[in-house]
């Protein structure tokens, strides 16, 4: 990468939500949308002006707030714990502009069996009336009035009651890296796997954009996808563009020195290190060359040396692509 490039995430990301590993929704988050970690501590103080002599760091929490940028009733299911249910319902139209000829208007729906149209005259008095079907009478004369009223549509809503918890599923939020020499580099994906919104949500409409929906929550601590991962409550990983990794300063094979009896074998295993705070990695054998001293004395193919004869001789393991070296003691017996 060039000199002083630097790499940056973008402000919005998208966002999955699994529940029992079956995908519950997708969506945009907005602008405001931050994951907040933090840990308590107990001070050890002691000495003249009790002085701070250690810190015990304890109790990290993991802490997202996801500003959802679309509209999804996904989103209120997933903080209430409640199904998404479909069916015919009874819904409002309110203030319907009707314009009434000699008293009688048409409505665009059809009002439910039974109920009544509340109508806002012109005087901006309110009067109740029957409906005949969709039509309106209110009085004898020409004039535009507000109809609100309820009729029946079949369509998709949601039940909050006062019993159900919110959801527990896995959070994935993808955002992307760019690079101000290159461009759009990358990915970057925070994932969750037991993420619990607390319940409580906000959806607000304002006049100056589109309406916004908030999911808080925390991460819960489960078991890793491996024992060196412990208990765990995110992960977070940089998914390239394009193939690349970070250079391998140096390696290291193991074992350091081989001891074969006969015309036995014996594989070896090369660790790549890279340095900084990354951590070692596997190489594999295809990616070294392997040289045998006195090949008289013992082979080398692939990482797995093969005994010749008694004696002594020395393994050099080069990795391809950083050129760094290591050496291996073989004694045949």
């Amino acid at each position: 990468m060039a000199k002083n490039s630097k790499d940056f995430l973008v402000s919005v990301a998208d966002v999955a939500f699994y529940v029992n590993d079956t995908l519950a929704f997708t969506g945009t988050t907005a602008l405001n949308t931050s994951i907040s970690v933090s840990m308590e501590d107990q001070e050890v103080t002691g000495g003249k002006g009790a002085k701070t002599l250690f810190k015990y760091k304890y109790g990290r929490k993991l802490a997202p707030t996801i500003e959802m940028a679309d509209w999804n009733l996904a989103y209120i299911a997933a903080n209430t714990g409640s199904a998404i249910a479909t069916g015919l319902r009874d819904v409002f139209q309110i203030a319907e502009c009707v314009t009434l000829t000699k008293g009688v208007g048409t409505l665009t729906k059809t009002p439910v069996t039974g109920e009544k149209v509340f109508v806002e005259k012109e005087d901006g008095s309110i009067v109740e009336v029957l409906p005949s079907g969709n039509s309106i009478t209110v009085g004898n004369a020409d004039a535009t009035v507000k109809a609100t009223y309820k009729f029946s549509k079949s369509v998709k809503y949601i039940t909050i009651d006062a019993d159900s918890a919110p959801l527990i599923g896995r959070l994935v939020l993808t955002a992307d890296k760019y690079n101000n020499t290159k461009g759009k580099v990358g990915q970057v994906q925070i994932e969750i796997p037991s993420f619990q919104p607390n319940g409580t949500f906000d959806l607000s409409l304002e006049a100056e954009g589109v309406s916004s929906f908030s999911i808080e929550g925390d991460a819960l601590a489960v078991e890793g996808a491996s024992c060196s991962d412990g208990t765990v409550y995110a992960y977070v990983t940089e998914v390239p563009d394009a193939e690349s990794d970070v250079a391998i300063s140096d390696i290291a094979v193991t074992p350091a020195e081989v001891t074969i009896k006969g015309k036995g074998t014996a594989t070896l295993s090369v660790i790549g290190i890279r340095g900084g705070l990354y951590s070692n990695v596997s190489i594999d054998a295809k990616d070294c060359d392997f040289a045998s001293e006195t090949a008289g004395t013992a082979t080398v193919k692939d990482g797995v040396i093969t005994g010749v004869a008694a004696g002594t001789t020395y393994v050099t393991v080069t990795h391809k692509t950083s050129g760094a070296k290591d050496i291996v003691k073989v004694v045949v017996s």
